[in-house]
């Protein structure tokens, strides 16, 4: 997959999350958390295919580093739907 893919399916996600939180009433900042935590184990990934080294680390790095740019993608767009939409 391509960076670009990655992020526009981080963006999808977001909505998405967005959309389910604002008609279950539970709090915007939630979809927030769930992207921290996906950054902090994507770089915990990108960390351990470094450890393992040769072609199969490389492609967990290169996972870890998608899943990264997706989740960026997904905690700008969560921290600017909550900007411009007031529940």
């Amino acid at each position: 997959m391509t960076p670009q893919t990655m992020m526009i399916m981080g963006v999808v996600v977001s909505v998405v999350i967005q959309l389910v939180l604002r008609y279950t009433k539970r709090p915007s900042h939630e979809s927030l958390i769930l992207f921290l935590i996906l950054i902090f184990l994507s770089a915990a990934g990108w960390v351990v295919g470094f450890a393992i080294g040769g072609w199969k680390g490389m492609g967990y790095s290169a996972l870890a580093m998608m899943v990264l740019i997706a989740s960026m993608a997904g905690l700008v767009t969560s921290f600017i739907w909550s900007l411009l939409v007031k529940e």
